[in-house]
């Protein structure tokens, strides 16, 4: 049997091998490739959807998320036919932090999404780019904030590109960019180390979200080094930035401590948007109230702001998008429900469809049993028949049925298709556009399956991953190499071909869901989470 050995986490949101190899091989990241040589490392495979709040959601509980509830930014309720901003309080299972510190280990975690507001059982925490503000309460102890403010007046949660050039097309766009994100990595850095220095840890945890937030806009400047060489050189910057703030983290860890470096998700070139809502709107499964409402409304707030009774900037835009999604779906998908069948109310990356079926949510006219069970298989067939009219290839990797992608559905709402476009593509549930399949001018950076991993230490197997290792594993595997049980209703499994000498594997009765809210913040706070989503594109 192994003694239980200090765990350093690295999240790197987003991270992929097609972007750190290259670095790693010309030696940029010295810290990272020593890791990789060292150790153990492969792909991890993320959950359905592949965002950032379903599968940090997954790392964190170890489930996938049918049992824990997140399938999105944003929480969405068939029954009420409302949405509102998901926050650590809609997670209804209990965390891995959570579990170790009742054991009595020792946690921090650092930026961390799904982490606000933060947990007061879960250790030491300061949230991530899920937080509103600085001006929310967005550490535990509260006491932290004031430090970490005193130290950095700027901080900032995430760095985001200019607002008026978020394709960073102008000149000194990317500069500014790269240096806010360099900015921001330092700060992430700098606290992270402070709290090393207060230990000893059982499970210490930084969370890097600048590297997928340079991809979404930067990516055609990593992928076309060539094209693009003063880009690229900028951006090797940065990540020889984070490269050295890796190798100090290491140095303050302790001796015998494990490195556990991973990504959410990977990344990949994004080409264009589908809107299914569109398609069904084409084929009369939808009916909403038309064009002519919309541009009225667009109209009648330019003018506004014109004569100055309307500010133009993207905050009063923002908190006005956020009320409407708070609140309900008519403001962003205003449809005539008594005649709609079908429609996808969700959309970050992949789709989300419902139907509007009668006894589960308002207004709604589809009769359950095999009418339901028909329809459905008619959407299905015609949307994976769908074609890109520029090349004939599909543009939907798959339709998969909602039970099939989530059979565990403890809160009621998962989609009845799942839309998972092909690579290149995301879906987006917008209805204002006259065409249902938009090609991009300017290549920028989306969301894949696959992402990475990397352990290295005393004790840990060396070279490739033999076994596929899935992103819900992380949390049994930490807790074993913690030495304590894994709840029987995890549904990832210890990783023991990391290790030489495995943890012994114990299993404990899961302690069961926990109430929720779903509601936690304002409808100005859903506005200042936004503001940072959508510049970075996963939010219309």
């Amino acid at each position: 049997m192994r003694t239980p050995s200090p765990i350093l986490v690295i999240g790197l949101d987003g991270a992929t091998f097609d972007v750190l190899r290259p670095l790693i091989d010309i030696g940029d990241l010295p810290v990272l490739g020593g890791l990789v040589a060292a150790g153990a490392h492969g792909l991890l495979d993320s959950v359905i959807p592949p965002i950032t709040p379903t599968a940090w959601s997954s790392f964190l509980t170890g489930k996938e998320p049918g049992k824990h509830g997140i399938y999105d930014f944003h929480v969405f309720d068939p029954r009420l036919r409302r949405t509102s901003f998901i926050t650590s309080r809609a997670l209804r299972e209990p965390t891995l932090w959570e579990l170790l510190t009742r054991a009595g280990r020792r946690v921090a975690v650092v930026n961390l999404p799904m982490m606000f507001p933060p947990p007061t059982d879960a250790g030491t925490v300061v949230s991530g780019f899920d937080t509103p503000s600085t001006s929310a309460p967005f550490t535990h102890p509260p006491e932290l904030r004031e430090e970490i403010l005193a130290r950095y007046p700027d901080y900032r949660f995430v760095a985001t590109p200019p607002a008026d050039d978020e394709n960073l097309v102008r000149p000194g766009s990317l500069e500014a960019f790269a240096a806010a994100a360099e900015r921001t990595i330092d700060q992430r850095a700098g606290v992270a180390l402070e709290l090393l220095g207060r230990g000893p840890w059982d499970v210490c945890m930084l969370h890097v979200q600048d590297t997928d937030a340079l991809q979404h806009r930067g990516w055609r400047f990593l992928a076309q080094p060539d094209r693009y060489p003063e880009q690229w050189e900028r951006l090797r910057r940065v990540y020889r930035r984070l490269d050295a703030h890796l190798g100090t983290l290491l140095a303050a860890a302790p001796r015998d401590a494990l490195t556990v470096v991973l990504s959410d998700h990977g990344f990949g070139p994004y080409t264009g948007s589908v809107y299914p809502n569109v398609l069904l709107e084409r084929w009369g499964y939808l009916s909403w109230r038309g064009r002519t409402r919309e541009r009225l409304a667009r109209s009648l707030r330019k003018r506004l702001a014109r004569l100055g009774l309307r500010p133009k900037g993207p905050s009063r835009e923002a908190s006005w998008i956020a009320r409407s999604r708070a609140r309900t779906l008519e403001g962003t998908l205003p449809l005539r429900w008594r005649r709609t069948r079908a429609y996808v109310p969700i959309s970050d990356i992949y789709g989300q469809l419902f139907l509007n079926a009668r006894g589960r949510e308002p207004d709604g006219v589809v009769e359950p049993g095999a009418a339901s069970a028909a329809l459905r298989e008619e959407i299905r067939t015609r949307l994976l028949a769908e074609r890109d009219p520029g090349t004939g290839r599909p543009v939907f990797a798959n339709v998969a049925r909602g039970e099939e992608v989530y059979p565990d559905d403890a809160l009621g709402r998962r989609p009845d298709l799942v839309l998972i476009p092909e690579p290149g593509f995301t879906v987006s549930r917008g209805l204002n556009l006259r065409r249902w399949l938009d090609h991009h001018a300017i290549l920028s950076g989306t969301h894949r399956q696959q992402g990475i991993l990397i352990a290295s230490g005393p004790g840990i197997r060396p070279g490739p991953l033999t076994r596929p290792a899935r992103i819900t594993d992380l949390a049994p595997t930490i807790l074993a190499a913690c030495g304590l049980p894994v709840p029987d209703d995890m549904d990832g499994r210890v990783l023991t071909e990391l290790f030489e000498v495995p943890p012994e594997v114990r299993t404990a009765a899961a302690t069961g869901a926990r109430r929720g809210d779903d509601a936690a913040l304002s409808d100005e706070e859903e506005a200042q989470v936004g503001d940072p989503l959508r510049a970075l594109g996963y939010l219309e």
